[in-house]
């Protein structure tokens, strides 16, 4: 798998809102880079056979101030 660009972090991070700039963005591709490549490497028996659960993130409740 190619690295991600930074681009690619960026916008990564504002799926989760997150906006990451300029030093951090760059440290942040390159730890999310190497979190990638080792977690390439690992291969437990049977886990492509589990089907995954989605991931289901709740919004915070908007108050109405008026």
């Amino acid at each position: 798998m190619p690295d991600l660009s930074n681009e690619e972090v960026h916008a990564l991070g504002r799926s989760v809102g997150l906006d990451i700039q300029e030093p951090e963005l760059t440290q942040v591709g390159y730890s999310l880079n190497a979190i990638l490549e080792a977690m390439a490497s690992i291969d437990v028996p049977g886990s492509n056979s589990v089907e995954p659960l989605p991931l289901i993130l709740h919004s915070p409740e908007v108050q109405d101030e008026s």
